[in-house]
């Protein structure tokens, strides 16, 4: 699509039991509303929305009993956050008034203020010393194209089969073979991002469920960026920190509508996947390749309830063989035609290659690009991005009648 739009960082508001209309922009900065916090969500949806989301203004209802934006205000202060609380208030007692600016309230308004009042407002703080910190950060960036990204799951019904370790290289091949924007989703604990010694500091399940708008620029903070290019995201965190829970699908399709925005290839790797929910969480990609190894009678054996599963709910998969054996005695597309599927991409069997990559955190496109494993991967790398692939010589399988 050759459509163009200005992708730019913007002026940063929450807003907590206030209305807001007609704010698109304040000298042409524009004005995003991160999230909308309501009276029933309680100050603490308040305080964790302000922490995580870090908006530069955070309107209050100062009138409202669920809110204390002067507590707000100390909070922030106290984080050393440069947010500013601005309060909408028909109070005029001088004593709160007094009790707001100890607090650190940036400025108390009238509630029936005027949207230029409130741009005059913001114009005062943007002249600040911190104002002008933020005007550094939020300059127009260059006209972009219109990126419609593509999410691509990568499913097992078996573990062991090497499914992470495929999606982290296939992200980073994909990132080498397209020069294109590639995020990787980690709907697990976090093993991805452990493939390349790398670990998050927030997590999507971290996103309060006051947040009800996703956007890219909201996801931003929480990518874990590697020196490929590969931008890693990741929904819970290691067993160490919390259990994974469910994943509340309406988010999922939230968080991945956002990405699309900004990546051209989404790469999602799926927890073992064999129930209804999890079926109902592979509706939502575009693509889905299942990972199967085919000389382990048990990876097949899910393989193929897994994929009957799919069809029931309309998702055809494509069918990734891992860890393949030069001399299996079966060919792949054999068993894949027992699975009812056909073979998509062959990856070969190195395990002494593998646990060297794994065990450094260095993966094997990077490591060992001329391994055949890594030329498998950027093979089907190819394949994702639709370029041209050299088939590989076909081995010499026995089959036995």
């Amino acid at each position: 699509m050759a459509e163009t739009e200005h992708h730019r960082a913007s002026l940063r508001i929450l807003l907590a039991g206030i209305e807001l209309t007609n704010l698109d922009s304040v000298d042409n900065l524009p004005v995003l509303v991160v999230g909308r916090i309501q009276p029933s969500d309680g100050q603490e949806a308040l305080a964790e929305s302000a922490v995580t989301l870090a908006p530069h203004f955070v309107f209050v209802n100062g009138d409202e009993p669920n809110f204390d934006g002067l507590a707000l205000a100390r909070l922030l202060r106290e984080q050393k956050l440069s947010t500013a609380v601005v309060l909408f208030t028909d109070k005029e007692d001088e004593a709160f008034l007094r009790s707001a600016a100890l607090a650190g309230v940036e400025d108390v308004l009238s509630k029936s203020a005027t949207v230029e009042q409130v741009r005059q407002m913001i114009r005062e703080v943007l002249a600040s010393p911190r104002g002008q910190q933020w005007r550094l950060l939020i300059a127009p960036a260059p006209v972009k194209e219109k990126v419609e990204g593509k999410a691509i799951a990568l499913s097992s019904g078996k573990g062991g089969v090497g499914k992470t370790t495929v999606i982290v290289n296939l992200a980073i091949a994909l990132a080498e073979e397209t020069n294109s924007p590639v995020a990787l989703l980690d709907l697990f604990i976090g093993d991805t991002l452990a493939l390349v010694n790398a670990a998050a500091k927030m997590t999507l399940s971290e996103i309060p469920e006051a947040v009800r708008e996703v956007d890219l620029e909201l996801l931003r903070p929480y990518a874990v960026r590697h020196e490929s290019g590969v931008h890693f995201y990741t929904w819970f965190f290691s067993p160490e920190r919390n259990l994974p829970e469910y994943i509340d699908m309406e988010r999922l399709d939230a968080v991945l509508k956002a990405l699309r925005e900004g990546y051209k290839f989404i790469l999602v790797d799926t927890p073992l996947t064999l129930y209804v929910p999890d079926l109902e969480l592979l509706k939502l990609m575009d693509e889905v390749i299942v990972v199967a190894v085919p000389w382990d009678l048990l990876s097949l054996r899910a393989t193929k309830a897994l994929t009957l599963g799919m069809k029931r709910w309309d998702v055809s998969p494509k069918l990734l063989f891992n860890r393949v054996q030069a001399d299996d005695d079966l060919t792949p597309e054999f068993i894949a035609s027992q699975l009812g599927l056909d073979v998509w991409e062959i990856i070969p069997n190195d395990s002494r290659t593998v646990v060297h990559s794994v065990n450094l955190g260095e993966p094997i496109v990077i490591s060992r690009p001329e391994s055949e494993i890594a030329k498998a991967i950027r093979r089907a790398a190819r394949r994702l991005a639709g370029l041209p692939v050299e088939e590989p010589r076909r081995r010499k399988f026995l089959i036995f009648g």
